[in-house]
């Protein structure tokens, strides 16, 4: 069976009341339910050790640096995601180079970099000063090895900003088992997806809270919530194994779904890639231009029966309007309505509701 999982975190701020999707990847093996339920357990750990107030700046800093001002168009708390995802690898290639821990220097997979790295620090030394913890210090490590040896200004025209996360955490361009960024939207391959949620506290935007995490099959249906009649016996087996797991280790279980209900989600102008110009955009104007005629002829009537302000206000809401059946219905309103507040009461109830910009 598949051990490939695909995994999103979520920041959710509760002052603003709003819940952004801030970073995803891919792991390729090793990607179960148990291993997902460890990893919950680390970041638990890292944090309660930390009071909750991860070094985020550290990654904050090195992406305002290396970006300039493409880092504006990052998802809201972007750097604190993936602040977690180097965590994430920092443990992936601390248990890889523990493989490889009898081997001669010269003969581990990481030789070359950390040679070059320890040359470049000792040229001259990096801000972040050496950590006692072993994570955080790969994590500083990963973070020297992009202002040193691997600066997003030398790769940028050949990696996105995803494969550069990933090639600043690896001893070379070649990605080994683990967690690995690069793919945008979830691989066909995958046999769970696993959504981890941060509360901020929101006068340190820095801190994080509160955690829980959500465990799917791949298709997003929730493990913990099969039942006899939708499953088979080996997935009733795990779901409870699950289930007393969860209990055991006091794991915060949450869903999606559920907290779409108490927050806000941020709108995606990161993931989703937008195609410009935009297809369904482009559809719409064309059918609003069609429609421009009939919409001019309603408003000259409206000027003609209740004046130019009603007029302009009725032709801001007839721009939102491209389905040409709609506006064939106020031509009855517009005749018959006794005054300017039916007219507008009638033209609000049939015009589709404004998003918010």
């Amino acid at each position: 069976m598949s051990t490939r999982a695909w995994y999103d975190y979520y920041i959710i701020d509760p002052e603003s009341g709003t819940m952004t999707l801030a970073m995803r990847f891919y792991k390729w093996g090793d990607g179960t339910p148990e291993n997902a339920l460890a990893e919950y357990r680390q970041f638990n750990k890292q944090l309660q050790q930390l009071g909750g107030q991860l070094p985020v700046e550290w990654l904050d800093r090195l992406l305002r640096e290396q970006l300039g001002d493409l880092h504006a168009t990052l998802p809201p708390q972007f750097a604190t995601a993936a602040f977690l995802f180097l965590l994430q690898r920092a443990s992936d290639e601390e248990q890889r180079q523990y493989w490889h821990r009898y081997k001669p220097a010269e003969e581990r997979p990481d030789f070359h970099l950390r040679f070059a790295l320890d040359e470049a620090l000792t040229a001259k030394p990096f801000d972040i000063p050496p950590q006692t913890d072993p994570l955080l210090e790969r994590v500083r490590r990963f973070l020297a090895t992009a202002h040193c040896l691997r600066p997003w200004r030398d790769y940028g025209l050949r990696l996105d900003l995803m494969d550069w996360l990933q090639y600043i955490t690896q001893p070379t361009r070649s990605a080994d088992m683990g967690a690995i960024a690069g793919d945008w939207q979830p691989a066909w391959d995958i046999a769970y997806r696993f959504r981890f949620f941060f509360w901020i506290d929101s006068p340190q935007p820095l801190r994080i809270g509160q955690m829980a995490i959500e465990l799917c099959r791949y298709d997003g249906a929730d493990l913990l919530s099969v039942t006899d009649a939708t499953a088979d016996e080996w997935e009733c087996e795990q779901r409870d194994e699950l289930r007393e797991r969860v209990r055991a280790s006091n794991i915060g279980i949450t869903s999606l779904a559920l907290l779409q209900h108490d927050y806000a989600t941020t709108p995606d102008t990161f993931w989703q890639f937008r195609e410009q110009p935009n297809p369904e955009e482009t559809k719409r104007c064309a059918r609003l231009e069609a429609l421009r005629p009939i919409r001019n002829i309603l408003v000259r009537q409206i000027t003609k029966r209740f004046g130019p302000t009603v007029a302009d206000e009725t032709g801001s809401i007839l721009e939102q309007i491209d389905d040409f059946d709609l506006l064939l219905e106020l031509s009855g309103p517009v005749i018959e309505a006794p005054d300017s507040a039916a007219w507008l009461r009638a033209l609000r109830q049939i015009s589709p509701p404004v998003s918010p910009p």
